[in-house]
């Protein structure tokens, strides 16, 4: 997991330092202020490109396929009326380190130090679902110039990673790990089936998740260590349908389902999940059942940053988490200095002191609206 991440002159951030939870942190600020920018450098830094021999040709090469720079050179990324390099600096958990630097003419960054081995690689999720594309994203003979106008590789590396085959069944995991237990069957629930991979594509199977007592097989003996009954995914009889025709709420929760299903997210061994905006086009009724899952993630030992904008969102977090199961959640809040412009930081793990919170302004706003309209409409 990232342990702390400095930026300097890059992009939105004249200087940034932000040091990261081991459990949940949640990203705040007003749109421009750079949340999405944070979470592609954690990904830029923990990736193999940063950690490869040809780190300074490879780092910068990713660095313009995430961000997309208009010259498609990183010297672009470099933040325009600034003094000095750019510089990418992040430490993680195992002791790794590495900084990562370059000019506004640059075609390369200089990568140095890089302390210990690679560190486990970041699993970023994009504000679009990813799961309706996947098709035409790994394609055998993709135009694969077009594809990266239009896609950054942020999409591209999620693509790949949920078309990967899982070593295990998604039902034996179930049964065996108490983890995937309390976990997948939730957002099968929650959606009322899964999203299964059918030739190159994903069709969304209905279903649920159903408890049964007495079974014999033998996945279900060594599951009887940790619990009493057992869950298996029951198909119902109505048809698989492409994702496509499943609503893009339901999609965001499958990219999280099958990640866990084949593996590339696995608590406690794979590196950070940033997600982006997980609220989009999400059904507020669903947010408590989606806090609760990356929760118990967390007490898992899966590192989660995400960057939100919704009161909902926001609110389930601090009512739902218990110091009591381990939780840890770190607040960091992004914002413009009214004076300078420039973006800064500030950090904590109260909800009730953050500070500026534009996301409970806003919806205090809104409140207090509704209350004077309802006022005058009774004094009339």
């Amino acid at each position: 997991m990232i342990t702390n991440l400095q930026l300097k002159n890059f992009t939105a951030f004249a200087e940034l330092d932000i040091s990261f939870s081991p459990g949940i942190n949640i990203v705040i600020g007003e749109n421009g202020t750079g949340k999405t920018q944070m979470l592609k450098a954690v990904l830029a830094l923990s990736g193999s490109a940063a950690w490869s021999e040809r780190a300074d040709e490879q780092l910068a090469r990713k660095l313009c396929r995430i961000y997309q720079p208009l010259s498609e050179q990183v010297g672009e990324l470099r933040r325009a009326g600034t003094r000095g390099n750019a510089v990418l600096s992040a430490s993680f958990s195992s002791g790794q380190e590495i900084t990562a630097k370059f000019s506004g003419t640059a075609t390369v960054a200089k990568v140095t130090p890089r302390i210990g081995t690679a560190p486990a690689a970041a699993l970023f999720i994009p504000t679009k679902e990813v799961l309706s594309l996947v098709r035409g994203l790994t394609a055998d003979e993709p135009h694969q110039p077009t594809i990266e106008r239009i896609f950054d590789d942020a999409y591209l590396d999620l693509a790949h990673q949920l078309i990967r085959e899982g070593a295990d069944d998604l039902d034996a995991k179930v049964q065996l790990d108490p983890r995937f237990a309390s976990i997948v069957p939730r957002l099968a629930n929650l959606i009322g089936g899964r999203y299964e991979l059918h030739g190159g594509r994903f069709c969304f199977q209905p279903g649920a998740y159903i408890e049964r007592l007495g079974a014999s097989s033998a996945a279900t003996k060594a599951a009887q260590s940790f619990q009493d009954s057992v869950q298996k995914f029951e198909a119902t009889k109505a048809p698989m349908l492409s994702s496509g025709m499943t609503a893009e709420g339901f999609r965001k929760i499958g990219v999280l389902q099958r990640l866990l299903s084949n593996g590339s997210l696995n608590p406690g061994t794979s590196g950070p999940l940033l997600w982006d905006e997980p609220e989009s086009n999400l059904n507020p009724k669903l947010m408590k059942d989606l806090v609760q899952a990356l929760l118990e993630l967390a007490r898992n030992g899966q590192q989660v940053i995400l960057a939100t904008h919704d009161y909902v969102l926001l609110k389930w977090f601090d009512l739902l988490m218990d110091k009591g199961k381990g939780d840890q959640l770190r607040f960091h809040v992004l914002s413009r200095d009214t004076g300078s412009g420039q973006v800064r930081q500030d950090s904590m793990d109260n909800y009730r002191a953050i500070e500026p919170n534009a996301i409970a302004d806003t919806f205090n706003e809104l409140t207090k609206e509704q209350v004077a309209r309802k006022m005058g409409a009774l004094g009339k």
